[in-house]
């Protein structure tokens, strides 16, 4: 009676190793991934700390479960709460992270102004020729008169779609307010002798103005480029979410 009581009390409890697992394992991938700096990928930024304190938390939880994986408490059986903590964190695990690009843009579209326009102001540099594609697109609806023809020099990502053709491009930057769900591509069409072939999602610097033409049958602002040249912004890895 004495062994069999033993082996009882030492038996494992597997319900206990899983939710240790999914604690665990979801601390894990969350610090992996701070560490990397690829939250940026999937948050705004002034979420992080909360993430990482998340992810401290979470691993202590599993520490404390862990001390009760041989206890002799009565067995439970597993549920759907066990399941809809495993998806997220297979997921998490599967599927390599990366920025938003030209392919999520591809269905989303572009917003000129109307993402900078319902943005909180921002306070602008008396040189536009500081200016990113969010302060152009901010600054170019209310003082489009003043700043065509104004320099400019800016980095983006390429992105093409039916209205750009051999010689132009959209030069391309995400907007996120809260997490990658809500970005939005804020970008301007470019005329650039050859533009056409440049690779999409490509990081490139363009340099020029801003003039009034048409493009795609509308008269708008587009950037007539006086030097296109490629990029490493993108070896930052949340360079590519443009955060308000």
């Amino acid at each position: 009676m004495s062994i069999m009581s033993n082996t009882t009390a030492h038996a494992v409890r597997w319900l206990v190793v899983l939710e240790t697992v999914l604690l665990g394992g979801t601390a894990t991938v969350l610090l992996i991934k701070w560490m990397r700096g690829q939250l940026s990928f999937y948050i705004h930024p002034r979420y992080t700390a909360l993430i990482v304190v998340a992810a401290v938390i979470l691993m202590l939880m599993a520490a404390v479960r862990l001390r009760d994986v041989f206890s002799e408490h009565e067995p439970r059986r597993p549920n759907w709460g066990y399941l809809l903590l495993a998806v997220p964190l297979l997921f998490a695990v599967l599927v390599p992270a990366q920025p938003l690009g030209a392919n999520v843009l591809a269905g989303r579209g572009l917003e000129l102004n109307s993402v900078a326009n319902t943005s909180r102001p921002a306070a602008l540099s008396s040189d536009p020729s500081s200016w990113d594609l969010l302060a152009w697109a901010g600054a170019l609806p209310a003082r489009e008169a003043e700043l065509l023809g104004t320099p400019l020099d800016v980095i983006g990502f390429v992105f093409h779609n039916d209205d750009t053709n051999a010689d132009s491009f959209y030069i391309v930057r995400y907007v996120v307010t809260c997490c990658a769900a809500d970005g939005a591509g804020v970008g301007f069409p470019v005329r650039w002798a050859g533009g056409g072939a440049l690779p999409e999602d490509g990081w490139v610097r363009v340099r020029g103005s801003f003039r009034s033409e048409e493009f795609a049958g509308v008269a708008q602002p587009l950037i007539v480029a006086t030097a296109v040249d490629a990029s490493r912004a993108r070896e930052s890895l949340s360079v590519s979410i443009r955060c308000l």
